[in-house]
């Protein structure tokens, strides 16, 4: 799996909120938002699916419905696939 290790991004937001530099503190605890919350594929890993959802937001400030839907998507065929194999 691509992506970023949960803990190295709790890590910065600890630090960051320590130093007082919230504008970044923001961005990193809304990408573990978006890790935890609306993809947990895989613990301890906020993946890519997360991180393209959260830049897509963030910078054009598009809808992560499009996003989610597909992640679901791909998710149920998957599951699909394994139990009817």
């Amino acid at each position: 799996m691509v992506g970023i290790p949960r803990q190295c991004l709790e890590e910065s937001v600890e630090a960051l909120a320590d130093q007082g530099k919230w504008t970044s503190f923001i961005d990193i605890l809304a990408l573990l938002v978006f890790g935890i919350v609306l993809f947990p594929n895989v613990d301890g890993l906020v993946d890519l699916a997360a991180i393209n959802a959260f830049l897509a937001y963030h910078h054009s400030r598009e809808s992560p419905i499009i996003a989610i839907l597909a992640d679901a998507y791909d998710t149920f065929d998957l599951r699909c696939k394994k139990s009817s194999a």
